[in-house]
């Protein structure tokens, strides 16, 4: 069997699999409810062993939110979680009794998932963005996921759209990230994101217009990724892609506005099928094709 853990800010999700990819079963609690890394390790590993049967699981993937250091197996310092310098794949593999660990970037399993499993499914090249309380990505090249000479190609949210806008909480300026966040629009208007595309949905026209702007920000990027990569699809997920009758219009005006991509080789733009289960059907997917 195949097991794929999510390791987010909020929940921690853990998939079984058979040896094929197909999903058996799903578990998920609260991250809170697992203040310490040893606890999620302990958490994750008995409910594998809960569920797998008489099956033993061979290969595991922990999809986890960066940095993380690919070649130690160490989730270095997350944003979103109060943990340091982790082992993760040490401390996975004696808790699972010598399964075949890998750690990997949450938003590359994620685009993983979708592009085997969701939106971009029959694709050879795609790019996945996360857009919701930051934005990230992962890259799909020639059918492969595509991870740079050090683990961190995708770093989409770093894409530099203005060198004199604001400072980014990673120390570049003017980052895509620092833009359109959910975090960067709460700075700008003092409102939780999630209520501002509620407001703009209900025709509030200052929200609208906020809502807008950073719509054609992340179109912007869409015209440089675009120029870079030769993608086929564009893939958004995260937060932000509920709203998605909202961003789609701007995000399309704005990737058809640029004169050097002609309609022949322009990607198509696709919201996110798995929602909240991207993460761990690629971490699965990931388990697969490394078991």
């Amino acid at each position: 069997m195949l097991a794929g853990i999510d390791l987010g800010g909020t929940q921690v999700r853990v998939a079984l699999a058979r040896s094929d990819g197909r999903l058996v079963t799903s578990v998920k609690t609260r991250t809170h409810l697992l203040p310490t890394p040893q606890a999620m390790v302990d958490w994750a590993a008995g409910e594998i062993d809960r569920h797998r049967g008489r099956e033993k699981v061979r290969s595991i993937t922990i999809a986890a939110p960066g940095p993380i250091d690919l070649k130690r197996g160490v989730l270095v310092n997350p944003p979103n979680l109060p943990w340091k310098n982790v082992p993760l794949v040490a401390l996975m593999s004696r808790a699972s009794g010598g399964a075949k660990v890998h750690l990997a970037n949450d938003a590359d399993m994620a685009g993983l998932g979708e592009f085997h499993h969701g939106a971009g499914r029959g694709t050879r090249n795609m790019v996945y963005i996360t857009w919701s309380t930051g934005v990230g990505g992962g890259l799909i090249i020639d059918g492969r996921l595509h991870r740079g000479a050090h683990g961190t190609a995708g770093e989409i949210g770093h894409t530099i759209i203005d060198p004199n806008g604001p400072l980014d909480r990673c120390g570049q300026r003017g980052c895509l990230e620092a833009f359109v966040s959910g975090t960067a629009l709460q700075r700008e208007t003092g409102r939780p994101a999630a209520d501002l595309f509620a407001a703009a949905a209900r025709g509030d026209r200052a929200a609208a217009t906020v809502v807008e702007k950073a719509a054609r920000y992340m179109g912007t990027a869409l015209i440089s990724l675009t120029n870079a990569l030769d993608p086929e699809m564009f893939v958004i997920g995260g937060g932000v892609s509920r709203s998605w009758a909202l961003i789609q219009p701007t995000m399309i005006a704005t990737l058809r506005s640029s004169p050097f991509i002609k309609p022949a080789r322009r990607p198509r733009l696709r919201r996110a099928r798995l929602g909240d289960r991207a993460g761990q059907v690629g971490a699965v997917e990931w388990a697969r094709i490394n078991q």
